[in-house]
């Protein structure tokens, strides 16, 4: 018996991935996104099942990230999506087959220069800056860009790339996002810049921009049973692939004007009956949950009460009168009939999804189902 787990539902990842892929085109391939652990999933085990059932390209932010999946024998294309930084050694994209994209000038020189020493050809994609204002060449920059890729005989542009700045919403901008995106695509093709992959969608535009699927999208949060905005949902029916759990070490009844945990941010108006959860903000479940967020006993819905501590969170089960120490306490997941997802653990705390899996901390045990 652990004090917490995630358990990891690979079949559920393996449900959603098979929902997005029918919502887009046959020939329209999938790259799923595994950076930051598979999103706090575990990249490995994530990898190897979105492998063993179609998945064309896999996506990582660094180059560590990649390395990590070649190692355990992950043979898909990896896209460093990050692109190519400063302090990066550029070998290992050679010795472990990797993707780079090219971000800016400094990158796309210096590979150059580095794949002409080797004389072995090495495939890039582009990325293009279409109104995300981050990552990616400007648009005014594209005839130097077309030129120094001509001139770079062993960086083959397998793809182009670009970034919606808010793909969960339908509007004139990301509309004018995709056509910048075509025009440097027609621009680029003009001077002899043909890649075989072009690619905008992400999650979001999976569901809001279907003229965006190019030749490739690219599966992140989705993928994990959340969405980038909650409307989303009406769209794509995926799953959590998470589930959080802990135990109740402790219970505890408190008479009425009882102050509980720190800050003294709760009072009890009734005798109450307490619940200590040997769960905190150190497990990555937000400090902003207090006094906000609730956890499933019993299949019924219980509040968190009072400040959520490094290692400790506190409930009121007044109304279950069978809690016993040692029970199981589920923070994300279903039972009974009641869930609590990322999504809404979310919206409690004025932050995203993204952010509850990623933050989910490496000291609860993972357990792949």
């Amino acid at each position: 018996m652990t004090r917490a787990t995630v358990a990891i539902d690979l079949s559920v990842l393996e449900e959603n991935f098979r929902t997005i892929r029918d919502k887009v085109p046959h020939g329209v391939k999938m790259l799923c996104v595994v950076k930051a652990d598979g999103y706090g999933h575990g990249a490995i085990q994530v990898a190897r099942r979105l492998e063993a059932i179609g998945a064309d390209y896999f996506g990582v932010a660094t180059i560590e990230e990649a390395i990590e999946l070649r190692n355990d024998a992950i043979r898909k294309p990896i896209l460093v999506m990050g692109g190519l930084m400063p302090w990066d050694d550029t070998n290992t994209l050679w010795d472990y087959e990797l993707t780079p994209v090219l971000a800016d000038f400094a990158g796309l020189s210096r590979l150059a220069r580095d794949a002409e020493k080797r004389k072995v050809t090495i495939k890039a994609h582009v990325k293009v800056d279409t109104g995300m204002g981050r990552l990616g060449f400007s648009l005014d920059e594209m005839e130097a860009v077309a030129e120094a890729l001509q001139g770079a005989r062993y960086i083959h542009v397998e793809g182009v790339m670009s970034h919606f700045a808010s793909s969960e919403q339908q509007d004139a901008y990301g509309r004018s996002q995709i056509e910048r995106f075509k025009n440097v695509v027609k621009y680029l093709g003009d001077r002899g810049v043909v890649p075989a992959l072009l690619h905008m969608a992400n999650s979001g535009a999976v569901c809001q921009y279907p003229e965006a699927y190019f030749g490739m999208v690219r599966l992140g949060i989705m993928l994990y049973g959340s969405y980038p905005d909650s409307s989303l949902a009406a769209r794509i029916r995926v799953r959590p692939v998470m589930k959080l759990t802990s135990r109740i070490a402790y219970v505890k009844m408190f008479p009425p004007g009882s102050a509980l945990s720190y800050g003294r941010t709760f009072v009890t108006q009734r005798d109450t009956k307490v619940a200590c959860v040997a769960l905190g903000y150190a497990d990555g479940l937000p400090r902003a949950l207090s006094n906000k967020g609730s956890i499933l006993i019993h299949g019924r819905r219980c509040p968190m009460i009072g400040r959520v501590c490094m290692d400790w969170l506190l409930a009121d089960v007044s109304e279950l009168p069978d809690v016993e120490a040692g029970e199981e306490v589920i923070l994300m997941g279903e039972a009974g009939g009641e869930s609590i997802t990322a999504d809404e653990i979310a919206g409690h705390t004025g932050t995203i999804p993204y952010e509850i899996l990623c933050g989910i901390s490496k000291r609860i045990s993972r357990v792949y189902v």
